[in-house]
């Protein structure tokens, strides 16, 4: 499982998915991970570097941070949004960035560990990198929320269900209990799981959804359709959500499983 954006895709990304969604995450993991002025951090899979920027503005001049991912695209966007912020970004795999060991006080990440293709080895790299002590702290999601429930049916019978559950996966993560379990079976002491709710607020359906799906992997396959056909995609999820209209906006329950532990 994989999240490759290319073209416009980090774009949109940055402009529409991370003020309405991914912005709010990063603020609540950073919070999560206590972080102290002069610390050493990695985020990985940091994406356009919401995370990345928001880490450096709470350890200050004297700490350091680098930003890692395997998306080019991704990382291109994040260097440019960063301006002169003294952020180091790296392009690699999870496993492969060939680091110093004991590099790190603390790593981070958001929304990126269930694509890790070989989570144990993430997280020993992990262990490696991190100083005796050091923290580790990342989000993945709780299941489908309202919204993605919807719109994965959506696609499912306007698109394909091949194309749906390629969306559907962006959501597949383990358990608050299996990923406790991950990561205390791989070394690290002290491991909890807490649970994050928040009330997202969005733009109705027929101006979010496209905006949305434009910014996804599945986003060819979304403007591929006619326009009837991408019209009654985005009709099916306004009526599905009904509920969860007020006023002009789409507010809905979503929530993430932050997890940490301490080497």
């Amino acid at each position: 499982m994989t999240f490759q954006l290319a073209g416009n895709g980090p774009k949109i990304y940055e402009e529409v998915m991370v003020p309405l969604w991914f912005g709010r995450w990063a603020e609540a993991l950073v919070e999560q991970a206590s972080l102290g002025t002069s610390e050493r951090v990695l985020d990985v899979a940091c994406g356009t570097g919401v995370t990345t920027r928001l880490v450096k503005s709470k350890v200050g001049p004297s700490g350091k941070v680098d930003g890692l991912d395997i998306n080019a695209p991704m990382l291109a966007k994040a260097k440019d949004l960063a301006g002169d912020l003294d952020i180091h970004w790296i392009e690699s795999d999870v496993c492969g960035s060939g680091l110093p060991s004991e590099s790190y006080d603390v790593i981070l990440s958001q929304h990126g560990y269930h694509y890790f293709p070989e989570k144990p080895k993430a997280l020993n790299e992990f262990l490696r990198l991190l100083v005796p002590g050091g923290r580790l702290a990342f989000s993945i999601w709780d299941g489908h929320s309202p919204y993605t429930e919807a719109l994965c049916a959506a696609v499912a019978h306007h698109i394909s269900p091949e194309i749906a559950e390629k969306q559907r996966s962006q959501r597949q993560t383990p358990s608050a209990e299996e990923v406790k379990q991950q990561v205390g079976n791989q070394g690290f002491s002290d491991v909890a799981v807490q649970r994050q709710e928040l009330m997202i607020d969005v733009p109705l359906a027929p101006k979010f959804v496209p905006m949305h799906l434009a910014s996804m992997p599945i986003a060819g396959a979304f403007l591929a359709l006619e326009e009837d056909a991408q019209n009654a995609l985005v009709q099916e999820v306004e009526e599905e959500l009904d509920e969860f209209v007020v006023g002009d906006r789409l507010v809905y329950p979503d929530a993430v499983n932050v997890v940490k532990g301490r080497k």
